[in-house]
């Protein structure tokens, strides 16, 4: 009886404090950024992955949309909220290029290789 109720507090604790199943920890290849980076959603279309990741960070949590061309290693920015998907405000920008260690070039390299 007792073990029953300490692996059911168990796992109740393990599924609270974990992130989403949907969502995926980017790692990152330069330390100092205290946020933590998570891919929500990557779709393929015409070959441009358009994705969606959140950070979560000290100062709160940001959603931004994307699109990623693997081929030339570019990537623009669609639309970013706060607070939630919902809040995301779209304003496509232009193509760039990645900066190294940043996290876009963190996002990029870790969709790509998917």
């Amino acid at each position: 009886m007792i073990m029953k109720a300490l692996i059911g507090f168990a796992l109740l604790t393990l599924l609270s404090t974990s992130a989403s199943a949907s969502e995926i920890l980017i790692p990152r290849s330069m330390a100092g950024d205290k946020g933590k980076y998570f891919l929500l959603e990557a779709i393929t279309e015409a070959g441009i992955v358009k994705a969606l990741h959140k950070r979560i960070g000290p100062s709160g949590t940001g959603f931004t949309r994307t699109q990623i061309n693997c081929k030339a290693m570019r990537i623009r920015d669609i639309g970013y909220g706060e607070d939630s998907v919902a809040a995301i405000k779209i304003m496509p920008g232009k193509w760039y290029e990645l900066v190294p260690g940043s996290s876009k070039s963190d996002l990029v390299n870790f969709v790509c290789k998917r």
